[in-house]
Parts: structure tokens; sequence; C-alpha cells
């Protein structure tokens, strides 16, 4: 069932119901009050049928005959006792009756007066009255054939309202529950008529103020962040299958070449050496693919641990040195860190490493003397690591740009590399809620790194 269909009837049954009760609520009311102000009218017409019997105005034969005949639904029947109990007057001789009221009169003399209701609709109220001659136990019997008549016109028109209305309940709450997920509606027809290549599809964000708006806002938010994946991945591929189609055409050209002719084994090693060294290029930038796609996981799905900068950079070191042996790295402290926490980051050290090693990498190739410093800093919330070197210098044009995939400087002529690295570590430095920058001035280039500060 649908949300819509479903509020529909929910909401018709609670207001059905509320009617309903305040329909029952009234109906009984003004039966109470009919039967109430029967009841007083009872009371009244006998009163007066005492009052003409204890004063002797009529004699009570006389009455008789006038009422005897009567139907109780004109005239209520009236019967007197006395206090004793015995019969003084009647308007009609019925044993059923006096045997009635013979239950009642234990009632009448204890609590001042009985009402009673019988199967056949009719109200009989008994009371004691007080009068010259002495104190009167009184009955009235009759039956309220207008008052049972407006009921029941009561009930035909209370009734009929209620269907009216019931109708009109489910129409208006129908037209309401439409109106309310219209939006909706329009937003499933506009994403059910889109197809899966338009990317630019945007919903109506209406007021931008109301339940709606904010999730049209928030679903548009969610294609931005759709639309840029597929841009980058669209251009990653694109990229990806240039920078290895030229390495693989390379080892392919160079193998056909060797099979096409007889060649010396001084040939061959030539050769060999050209391929190792476009194989090598290719192993590298798999590698930074492989890099790459652990830097875009979830950081719920990475391990982290603390990890000490200063020992995660004397490994790197290392690994750089050992890579390219001629290369010369300084590690300086710009501030004597006063305990732990100051050189300390939440981080995971594989990617880490593989950010810190790109950077240093980069610092010592692009070096005048392969010659790189680093210097460790902190400041209230970051811990801070600066990598510079002395080279050219990266024209401020190309500077917001060295981050982008596989984006090459001015400068690539002279150094190898398939432009992965840089993008490769800003998007793990993001991974750690940290910043990256970079400043090239004065023939030296540096990259200064902020990664909060371990908090343990």
């Amino acid at each position: 069932m649908k949300i819509q269909t479903k509020l529909s009837f929910i909401f018709s049954i609670i207001f059905g119901a509320i009617l309903l009760l305040f329909i029952l609520v009234v109906y009984h009311y003004y039966s109470q009050k009919s039967k109430d102000d029967y009841f007083e009218r009872l009371h009244i017409r006998a009163a007066i049928k005492v009052d003409l019997i204890d004063g002797e105005t009529i004699s009570p034969d006389i009455l008789h005959l006038l009422y005897q005949n009567t139907p109780g639904e004109y005239e209520p029947l009236v019967t007197i006792y006395d206090k004793s109990g015995k019969l003084i007057y009647r308007d009609r001789q019925d044993a059923l009756e006096q045997n009635k009221h013979f239950l009642q009169l234990n009632q009448v003399k204890k609590d001042g007066f009985s009402k009673l209701f019988d199967e056949k609709g009719r109200q009989t109220y008994g009371f004691k009255i007080e009068g010259l001659k002495g104190e009167y136990i009184v009955f009235a019997t009759g039956c309220d054939t207008h008052g049972f008549s407006r009921l029941a016109n009561l009930r035909l028109i209370l009734l009929t309202a209620y269907l009216i209305t019931m109708i009109f309940i489910i129409i208006t709450v129908k037209l309401f529950a439409r109106q309310a997920f219209w939006p909706i509606a329009k937003m499933i027809h506009k994403v059910k008529s889109s197809k899966p290549a338009d990317l630019g599809l945007r919903l109506d964000e209406g007021n931008q103020k109301d339940e709606l708006a904010m999730l049209a806002i928030t679903f548009n938010r969610m294609l931005d962040q759709i639309e840029d994946a597929f841009t980058e991945q669209k251009r990653l591929v694109f990229n990806l299958s240039h920078e290895l189609r030229t390495p693989l055409a390379a080892i392919i050209t160079e193998l056909e070449l060797c099979q096409q002719k007889e060649c010396s084994t001084q040939d061959y090693q030539k050769v060999i050496s050209k391929t190792l060294k476009d194989a090598h290029r290719v192993t590298k930038l798999s590698n930074s693919l492989l890099d790459l796609a652990r830097a875009s996981y979830d950081v719920s799905a990475i391990s982290m641990q603390k990890i000490r900068l200063d020992e995660l950079m004397l490994e790197v070191c290392t690994k750089v040195q050992k890579a390219s042996p001629g290369v010369s790295i300084h590690l300086l402290f710009d501030k004597e860190p006063q305990s732990e926490k100051y050189i300390s980051t939440f981080g995971n050290n594989y990617l880490l490493e593989v950010a810190f090693t790109n950077l240093m990498d980069n610092a010592c190739k692009y070096s005048f003397d392969q010659t790189c410093n680093i210097h460790f800093d902190y400041d209230e919330l970051y811990c801070i690591v600066t990598i510079n070197n002395k080279g050219l210098e990266i024209p401020q044009q190309e500077q917001d740009a060295v981050f982008f995939p596989f984006y090459r400087g001015s400068n690539k002529q002279s150094v190898e590399g398939n432009g992965i690295g840089l993008y490769l570590t800003q998007k793990i430095i993001a991974l750690h809620h940290g910043q990256i920058g970079l400043t090239s001035l004065n023939q030296i280039t540096s990259f200064k790194t902020k990664l909060p500060m371990f908090e343990g």
C-alpha cells in the first residue's frame, strides 16, 4: 500500500472515529435529557391528581372514570397509595402494574423516589409527596411517544450527517494527501523519465525550507557527487589508457624490431634494457593505481592507529635512499616537541608512508642537488611536516593543477613520472582529515602537510 493511500485511510478512520464519538455523546446527552424531562412531566401530572384528590376537589371515582380508558401515550397513568401502601386511587385497573408498584414501594420509602423503565419503553416514576391529609406514595407510568419520535428523527439526522461528513472527510483527506505528496510524485516521475546517462538531472528544490525541499536538496547533492565521481572516473580511464599505451607501444615496437632482424648480443641487451625500463614504468603506474584505490576507501574500512611521524619519516627516508642511492635527506625540528603527542597523529601507516614517499621522491628528483629538507613543527591542533627543496620554481598557474590526476608540469621532460603521485598524496591527506599546501618562490619549493594531532 502506498504511503499516500495509507495516510488517507488512517486519517479518515481517525476523523471518522472522533466524529462518531462526538455524535454518540451528543445523542446520549439528548436522549438522557429527554428521559429526565419526561420523568419531570410525570411528576407534575401525578402531583396535580394528588392535589385534586387530597383537597377533595374531585371524587376519586369521577377522576377514575375520566382516565380509565386514556392510552398511556397521551396521558400518564397515575396510581396513589398512602404511606402504609394501601391503594387510594388509580386511573386504570391493572394488577401487573400494582405488582410492579409493590416492588418499588420499598425503594420509594427509602430514597424518596424511584425510576423504572420496562421492556415496552414505558417510564414509571414513583415518589413521596406530602398532602393535607398525610403522606402519599405516587406512581406515574407513561410512554414518551413524542420523545421517541424526536430521538428517531435525531438518529436519522445524525446518521445522514455522519455519512455526508465522512464522504467529505475522505475526499478532503485524499485531496490533501495528494497535494502534500505531489512534489514527491513529480520527483519520482522526473527520476523515472531520466536516462542512465543523464547525469545533469536535478530536482526542483521548491522553497528550500520544508522537509520535501530538504529531500530534493539532499538528492541533488548526491547527484552532484555521483556526477563528479563519473566525470573523474572517465578522466582517469582516459588518462590511464594514454599512460599505459605509451610504454606498452614502446615495448611492442622494440620486441617486433628485434624479431624482424638478426641482432647482436649488444643489441639484445639494449632492447632488454629499454623493455625493462618501460615495464618498470607500467609496474609503477599499476602500484600507484592500487594505492589510489586504497586511498579511496571509506575511512571506517581502513585500520587506523597512533603513528609517530618522526619514526615514520625515518622509515620513508630509508626507503627513498635505498631506491635512489644518490639522494640526501635532512630531518629538522623547528620546535622541540614538549611531548610525544606533538609529533603523533592517528592514521593508517601504509597510506601515510605512500604519501610522504611521493613527496620526498619528488623533492629529491626535482632538486638541483638531489637534496630535500624535512621540517617538523606543530600548532594547537595539527602536527606540521614541511618538505622542501632547491630547484626550478613551479609557475603560479601550475601550482593548483599539480594535484590533478595525471597532470605533469612544464618540467615533465626532465624527470620521468605518471602524474598520479601528488593527486594520490592529496587524497591520503584528506582521508586523514589533514591539509596539504604548496608554495614555490625563490627557487625553493615547499609542500606543507598538516595532520590532526593525536589525542589519546
